[in-house]
């Protein structure tokens, strides 16, 4: 529930079709679906990367499987079986 002239912010989207009752949002209040999280890639990129080599974004401790790209079928497999949160594609150097 959102109180009066608060804000709802979507994060993420589902396949599945869904109803709300925008009435819901009476009252003052602001629904946002933000398309890529209203990312400014040329100002944000760089920031992140700047975050990630100073060690303050820790992106690596996300990675729970890295797969290489002759195991395409296993990290598919692996994701649709809820197997890891989050595996990466590695490609060869």
């Amino acid at each position: 529930m959102v109180r009066n002239a608060g804000t709802a912010v979507q994060v993420s989207g589902i396949e599945q079709k869904i109803t709300v009752d925008m009435k819901l949002f009476a009252w003052d209040k602001v629904y946002i679906n933000p398309l890529y999280g209203k990312c400014r890639p040329q100002i944000d990129l760089p920031n992140l990367m700047n975050l990630y080599a100073k060690g303050d974004l820790l992106l690596d401790e996300l990675v729970t499987k890295t797969y290489k790209l002759n195991e395409l079928d296993q990290a598919f497999a692996d994701m649709q079986q809820g197997k890891n949160a989050k595996g990466v594609l590695v490609f060869d150097e």
